[in-house]
């Protein structure tokens, strides 16, 4: 791991005296790096401290044509592996795809950016606070090993049709079932932008489907969306459905900055013959609000409260107060 990082950071310091002797490679570095400080009253341990949540290394590759390629490796955090692994810093490759443009018409084959939230997480504009909805509380993976096709009818209306693993970027182990995706987004003249997405796969047996419904408004004076996510058999077991309702907002106080809040509520079904919902232990609400500014084009912060409120009555709410910050070029 710390091989391939320290390698990554020699090419991009490189890059620059190479691309001026040579003759220029079309295209551009890729970065992104998400850093906070964050602080828990009351905690000293786990919550409180400096941390990197994220960093994507990569390039995009531009070449004259129809055709170009981009490869994204992300480095990520011990929280993101699956339980009962070794805790340590992992790298992925979060993007690694031949992307065919014409016209109207893209297509992407490779580790690609999958449409579950593609369009909430512009629209939001802050991942680097933390996961839109349908990550956070496994809905789908912003990216997968598969085939995504977008095609432009009209400025109006866009439609996209997925053909995937299943498993996300961070697992591309095959069990002899794909999942089928599609999407409708429409996007009008004034701003105002709403989206229809569905998904269906069968892994193991077990029939899983994902539905989503997004819309929101967008203008020189604010922002705000909302949506409804809806999931089949979550952990591949019958009946644990799981349904979340998710709003987002932003109030520009100037030029550069804004004041921002988003809402959660994740609910999980209740059990047949029972009032008991069966994730009752994971189902919550989740606020996060405060104040961001953007100091130019590669640099943007954010001090924000957050409050974690679990539905369980036995399990105590979690406030949060953070400093975050995102570098990119």
């Amino acid at each position: 791991m710390k091989k391939i990082f320290i390698v990554l950071l020699f090419l991009f310091s490189i890059f620059p005296y190479i691309n001026a002797q040579l003759t220029q490679i079309p295209g551009k570095p890729i970065a992104e790096i998400f850093t906070d400080f964050h602080y828990t009253p009351g905690d000293t341990t786990k919550y409180t401290g400096f941390g990197i949540t994220r960093a994507h290394l990569g390039y995009k590759y531009t070449p004259e044509g129809n055709f170009s390629s981009e490869i994204i490796v992300n480095i990520g955090i011990p929280e993101d592996l699956a339980p009962g692994s070794v805790s340590k810093r992992y790298a992925y490759f979060r993007e690694a795809a031949i992307i065919y443009s014409k016209d109207n018409l893209t297509f992407n084959f490779g580790i690609v950016s999958t449409r579950t939230f593609d369009l909430q997480q512009g629209f939001w504009g802050k991942r680097y606070l933390g996961p839109e909805f349908q990550a956070l509380y496994g809905y789908g993976s912003v990216a997968d090993l598969g085939i995504v096709i977008d095609y432009k009818i009209s400025d109006l209306l866009k439609v996209d049709f997925s053909l995937l693993n299943g498993k996300g970027y961070t697992n591309i182990q095959y069990d002899n079932s794909l999942k089928t995706a599609a999407g409708v987004t429409i996007i009008t003249p004034g701003k105002l932008y709403v989206r229809l997405y569905g998904d269906i796969m069968k892994p193991l047996g077990v029939w899983q489907t994902t539905m989503i419904a997004f819309a929101g408004i967008k203008n020189d004076i604010f922002i705000f969306g909302g949506e409804a996510s809806y999931k089949t058999n979550l952990d591949l077991v019958h009946k644990h459905d799981v349904w979340g309702l998710s709003a987002n907002g932003a109030i520009f106080i100037g030029e550069n900055s804004e004041l921002f809040a988003r809402y959660d509520y994740a609910s999980s079904l209740s059990l047949a013959d029972t009032n008991i919902q069966w994730a009752y232990e994971k189902d919550n609400t989740y606020f996060i609000g405060g104040l961001q500014h953007i100091f130019s084009n590669n640099l943007k912060a954010a001090l924000n409260y957050r409050r974690s409120n679990p539905c369980d009555p036995s399990k105590k709410s979690l406030n949060s107060v953070y400093l975050n910050a995102m570098f990119k070029f």
